[in-house]
């Protein structure tokens, strides 16, 4: 897995540069890599694809965390929660444009044949695979719901 292979490099680096943060990140994130490999019972196997679903999965909870450190006036968490999901970005792949993302709902739309939003999560699931981890599953749905919505469906 290249992606596996890119995290242990930049993790070395950080040690090397003894960047606290940022090795504390890497060291997360490849766990995580790690422990969902021995989820899936395929040690080592990760496909990239695969691993882009738990780097994303990763920034969620940290987005989720910022919120609730906010609520609870703990700014200094919330922006250590931020710094790591900063790491966690430089290796997903560049999102897609609200124009791309909408032709590939279009597309989808019309491959699953969806006639209603009792379709969209066919649509939002063959997007998703189409996407390869370039976009975010809420903004799929909203992108999707408003499709249906504007066609009338």
């Amino acid at each position: 897995m290249a992606l596996l292979s890119r995290i242990n490099e930049e993790l070395k680096e950080s040690m090397r540069k003894r960047d606290a943060a940022r090795t504390s990140a890497l060291r997360m994130l490849k766990s995580a890599i790690q422990y969902a490999e021995l989820e899936k019972g395929r040690v080592g196997a990760l496909t990239d694809a695969e691993g882009i679903v738990v780097i994303a999965k990763e920034i969620r909870k940290r987005e989720d965390s910022i919120e609730r450190f906010r609520s609870g006036q703990r700014e200094d968490l919330a922006r250590q929660e931020e710094a790591e999901i900063g790491v966690l970005r430089e290796f997903l792949p560049e999102p897609l444009s609200l124009e791309e993302l909408e032709a590939m709902v279009r597309g989808a739309i019309l491959d699953t044949e969806a006639t209603g939003k009792a379709q969209l999560g066919a649509v939002i699931k063959a997007v998703l695979q189409q996407a390869g981890g370039r976009a975010d599953g809420k903004q799929v749905r909203d992108v999707a719901d408003r499709l249906l919505a504007d066609q009338g469906l």
